[in-house]
């Protein structure tokens, strides 16, 4: 299950607590974000669910945990999400686009690098990659979503991970995955629609990296940021293919 999904689910169940009504008032910050588990989308049918919501000095604090029955008798619970939901003032001004050094189709990048569903296949066009950062545009998928999303297209922010991956596996030399995020400022959501993307790396190590997301519209007015998101591998995983290797990386 995308993580961007159960960010969704958190957001509505905190919205319910929290009386916003059909849509919070915006910019809309969610901080202290983090992924533990996966969720396979087989285990689903499978598993119990339970929101846990509580009030903090910082705004409501909400998690997602699963349970399922295991043989034997045994029962397993997991932790899959939790982020807490706050209001906003401050909307940062976006920084200068990063220079780049090559660029690389979308349809290569889910034939070779990324080879999720079709449904999450939203970069467009060609991505440009740097050791600064990379920049691409994110479109949401064709038909759109009937349904109107608390936090807008999920599709666009998930895109934007993808673009993070594309880089760490060119510069970082692995194939990595979102497991939180410091902060993310909502400020222009959309249920459909196509965002540019602006990805900066600023930690790079050897099992993790992080980088700032920033998602602009036609204007370049700023839509949606997420600061200090953490990328990481799984502990068994496929290296990426040597062609996307940035010389002198270290896979």
């Amino acid at each position: 299950m995308p993580a961007v999904e159960l960010l969704e689910l958190l957001a509505r169940t905190v919205s319910e607590h929290a009386g916003w009504g059909e849509r919070p008032s915006l910019p809309l910050a969610t901080t202290d974000v983090v992924f533990p588990r996966f969720l396979p989308t087989d285990e689903i049918p499978r598993c119990t669910f339970q929101v846990e919501v509580a009030d903090t000095p910082g705004g409501v604090r909400a998690s997602l945990r699963s349970r399922i029955d295991l043989p034997g008798g045994m029962q397993r619970s997991r932790e899959h999400a939790a982020a807490t939901f706050a209001r906003a003032a401050h909307v940062p001004s976006p920084p200068a686009p990063p220079s780049c050094e090559c660029e690389i189709s979308a349809e290569r990048i889910y034939a070779e690098l990324i080879p999720f569903g079709p449904r999450y296949r939203n970069l467009r066009g060609s991505v440009g990659l740097g050791e600064t950062g990379g920049l691409g545009i994110v479109r949401s998928p064709t038909p759109p979503s009937n349904t109107s999303p608390l936090l807008g297209c999920p599709f666009l922010l998930d895109a934007a991970m993808h673009l993070a991956c594309v880089w760490g596996q060119r510069y970082a030399g692995y194939v990595a995955y979102p497991t939180g995020f410091s902060a993310r400022l909502l400020v222009k959501p959309t249920a459909t629609g196509e965002r540019r993307c602006l990805v900066f790396p600023h930690r790079t190590e050897p099992r993790r990296f992080g980088c700032d997301l920033w998602l602009l519209d036609q204007h370049d007015q700023v839509c949606d940021v997420v600061t200090a998101l953490s990328m990481s591998p799984l502990s068994v995983g496929a290296p990426p293919p040597a062609w996307i290797l940035a010389p002198g990386t270290v896979p």
